[in-house]
């Protein structure tokens, strides 16, 4: 998704008039990004879920990019089952002859082994296929409410301005009655013909997400950002966003933080 979005961005759209195919992986397609992409280049993106350990998971072949994390169907021969079906959003067990035996040299059979693989990411599955929703090490521990990321993601980025939210947990202040608290890095929007970026308010933004999320999802405090780094991978670490935005460390103003 970070290449789709970069090709978003560029002021001087190139023409690729031989490209015919675009498929995503490594991380759940944004929405915004899909469309901006479709706008400049009149084609949809097509998303791929799968793994080291068992190669394809789901693709979605209809790609019309209009749900959040949305995967698709599961790809031929393979088989999902949900791990949890009284949860809105779970881990899924993947059934296929790609599935490897298992890992070495230290094995882990509740996640790899007898034809079935377990990953970490938090799927929700509808009558159009499934979505990843986050992963287990992304979900944030509020005074031993759960709360997904994705969800308030989502929120944030219905906010006319903003062009990219990633919302991460981290330690609460000492003596604070929760584990963890919900922050997020805000990048806003830019104007294509000033670069200057759209002026947004945190206050605003938290009592936009008070209007449809619970109490305790909403941000206590929203960054406002340059850009989000990535890694290597083109993937977002939300960790490293903990660390970097820690209680009491940059918790004053507005940060200068660029991808």
């Amino acid at each position: 998704p970070f290449f789709y979005q970069a090709f978003g961005e560029m002021y001087d759209v190139p023409t690729l008039p031989k490209l015919r195919l675009c498929i995503s992986a490594g991380a759940p397609l944004s929405v915004t990004v899909a469309e901006k992409f479709r706008e400049n280049f009149r084609l949809p993106i097509h998303s791929f879920y799968g793994a080291s350990e068992c190669g394809g998971i789901c693709y979605d072949r209809a790609a019309t990019n209009e749900i959040e994390g949305f995967v698709g169907q599961p790809m031929k021969d393979v088989d999902l089952e949900i791990v949890d079906a009284a949860g809105g959003a779970s881990q899924i067990r993947v059934r296929s002859a790609a599935v490897g035996d298992g890992y070495f040299p230290e094995p882990d059979d509740k996640k790899l082994g007898n034809g079935i693989f377990v990953p970490d990411d938090l799927l929700a599955r509808d009558e159009a296929g499934f979505r990843i929703v986050g992963r287990i090490s992304d979900v944030i521990n509020v005074a031993g409410k759960k709360v997904t990321p994705a969800e308030v993601e989502a929120q944030l980025l219905r906010f006319a301005g903003v062009r990219q939210a990633v919302v991460f947990g981290r330690p609460a202040a000492a003596g604070a009655l929760r584990n963890e608290e919900v922050a997020a890095c805000v990048v806003a929007d830019a104007d294509p013909s000033t670069g200057l970026r759209t002026s947004l308010n945190e206050k605003e933004l938290q009592e936009f997400c008070r209007n449809a999320l619970s109490a305790w999802q909403v941000p206590k405090r929203i960054f406002f950002v340059n850009g989000i780094p990535v890694n290597e991978r083109g993937k977002i670490s939300r960790r490293e966003l903990a660390r970097r935005f820690a209680v009491n460390r940059r918790d004053q103003g507005q940060a200068n933080l660029d991808a």
